[in-house]
């Protein structure tokens, strides 16, 4: 029935929103109908984190909540279907992203006035606990508006973990002290790349000292990367 709704009322390059996803009906729908008609759909799927019946089948088998099982659908109903088209399915897209709502991964200024010098110690990390770097690559990809479809690459770059977005269009590093070589190296790599316009964001007190930073930001600057970002 989705699939035959989606026949009717979609093109072959529409994007598909379904805001109570459930067990990702539609997701498999869009692959479905993209496999028969060599259409390049796409897929937001949004669902709570409802917890799943204890005494159900979908609980005893390791599904907690109904965002898992929607998760696993998306998974099996892929395979199938490159399964079942075999060579036809060669170029039939099946993957997908898993993101979850959440504060930002940068803490905002909140000091203790009574113990100020304390608070400016604590905030010299401005992150939150628990994140990862990838946590905070994606938050600054929504930031600037990019797409999160988009391939995110990770390189080791001077030694530094560097990742590339939109093959070069956004470099960040998070790593700590950051010196001129990896500036120059990322310049390289941005040269290999070939985006037709670059961004790079490092961490705020990644740097290994402030002329560094300063040094780094004319150096990216002579190599045509006018915005550097720090965070």
């Amino acid at each position: 029935l989705i699939e035959k709704m989606l026949q009717l009322s979609t093109n072959k390059n529409s994007i598909v929103l379904d805001f109570f996803a459930g067990s990702s009906t539609t997701a498999h729908a869009v692959m479905q109908l993209n496999a028969e008609d060599g259409g390049n759909r796409k897929f937001i799927m949004v669902q709570l984190p409802e917890p799943t019946d204890e005494k159900s089948e979908a609980y005893k088998a390791g599904y907690s909540n109904i965002s898992d099982i929607g998760k696993e659908r998306i998974r099996r109903a892929g395979e199938k279907i490159n399964e079942e088209k075999g060579l036809e399915a060669l170029d039939l897209d099946i993957g997908f992203k898993v993101f979850k709502l959440d504060t930002s991964n940068i803490r905002k200024w909140q000091p203790d006035y009574d113990n100020l010098e304390q608070s400016l110690l604590e905030y010299v990390d401005n992150y939150m606990e628990g994140r990862t770097d990838l946590d905070v690559v994606y938050e600054i990809m929504l930031k600037y508006g990019l797409n999160l479809s988009y391939q995110v690459d990770e390189f080791i770059i001077a030694n530094k973990k560097v990742y590339s977005i939109g093959f070069g269009m956004l470099m960040i590093c998070l790593d700590n002290e950051i010196t001129t070589d990896v500036a120059r190296a990322i310049m390289e790599k941005v040269k290999e790349l070939e985006p037709e316009s670059s961004r790079v964001v490092f961490k705020d007190n990644g740097f290994k000292t402030d002329s560094n930073k300063t040094n780094i930001k004319e150096i990216l600057k002579s190599g045509g990367i006018e915005e550097f970002i720090t965070l």
